[in-house]
């Protein structure tokens, strides 16, 4: 065997081993995630995701709304719309549109060829079909070092770093959860319980102020 064979089958069993890990990815059994968002320990908004499994597809629709107000008035909007759907642990199609305060972002992400096409504001071009999009519910994030933007489509560098079992509060009652902190180009603590369900996410606001995800 040449090394080019070698490589030929090292690579294949790369992507064998990547869709079999995707094809595993942990779904609520209620089939939605509905989490409060939080701004300094007060409500801004919802993060909702609905899962639905249709023949051989999983399609996967989030809806972010986010106003953070002073004195009664909104002084800053985050409104995201996406729609991913995946079949046989393999991103094949993501949309999404999104008012980040006034800066208007849409992303059309579809699979030809054996490789996904990416049409977004800040790349137009080919991607690499095991990536992960930065949606979060997905553990299989976790293993990985570069991550697609769900607002623009950019290939975002990161590093993850699994921090432990914590305690946290879903619905007022106590989960054991394993926290992993993401840094890099995209900056987030996340967790996930024993199923690999996500049910908590914190980071930092532009304006230093921490941003909770909390699970209903």
């Amino acid at each position: 065997m040449n090394k080019k064979t070698i490589s030929a089958v090292i690579a294949a069993s790369a992507l064998f081993l990547s869709a079999a890990s995707l094809a595993n990815a942990a779904v609520p059994e209620s089939g939605k995630l509905d989490f409060t968002v939080l701004r300094g320990g007060s409500e801004i908004g919802t993060h909702r995701l609905e899962f639905a499994r249709e023949g051989d597809e999983l399609k996967v629709d989030i809806d972010t709304d986010i106003a953070v107000k002073m004195l009664g008035i909104a002084v800053y909007r985050f409104e995201h719309e996406g729609h991913e759907i995946w079949r046989d642990g393999q991103l094949v199609s993501l949309e999404s549109e999104t008012n980040d305060d006034g800066t208007a972002h849409r992303l059309a992400v579809n699979a030809a060829d054996g490789k996904l096409v990416v049409n977004g504001d800040a790349r137009q071009g080919e991607e690499n079909p095991g990536v992960i999009p930065a949606s979060l519910w997905n553990e299989d994030l976790v293993k990985q070092n570069a991550l697609l933007n769900t607002l623009d489509g950019s290939s975002m560098d990161v590093t993850v770093r699994e921090v432990g079992p914590e305690t946290v509060k879903v619905n007022g009652e106590s989960v054991t959860a394993t926290h992993y902190s993401v840094t890099g180009k995209l900056e987030r603590e996340l967790w996930y319980d024993a199923a690999g369900i996500l049910v908590q996410v914190k980071f930092a606001g532009s304006d230093g102020s921490e941003i909770s995800y909390v699970l209903k």
